[in-house]
């Protein structure tokens, strides 16, 4: 009988240890997937941040790029006001011939 008891002891405190390593995995698992979750929302937050600070970069360079656009569109008509300007005679007559091949072409017969 003794053996019997000695049995079910042992049992019992096989059961009580396997409980408590059950309950440290559980707690164990619980940090870590709290700690997961705040890693997940650390990297949200600094993708959120990456994002917003692509956007700003963004604008700017959309905005250089307009302002380079103008300026370039500016610079060749000043280009090509100066070349007319120089050689007005010669751009009068090339207006000229290009306005009547024009007509030639758009006027139906």
């Amino acid at each position: 009988m003794m053996d019997q008891t000695r049995d079910d002891s042992v049992e019992a405190s096989q059961l009580t240890d396997t409980t408590r390593e059950g309950t440290d995995r559980e707690t164990a698992g619980s940090t870590n997937v709290q700690s997961y979750h705040l890693t997940r929302a650390a990297q949200l937050e600094a993708l959120r941040t990456d994002v917003i600070r692509l956007r700003t970069e963004l604008a700017t360079i959309a905005a250089g790029s307009s302002r380079l656009a103008v300026l370039e569109a500016n610079v060749a008509i000043q280009a090509v006001e100066n070349k007319v300007r120089r050689h007005f005679v010669p751009a009068l007559v090339m207006a000229g011939v290009v306005g009547y091949v024009w007509t030639a072409f758009v006027r139906p017969r």
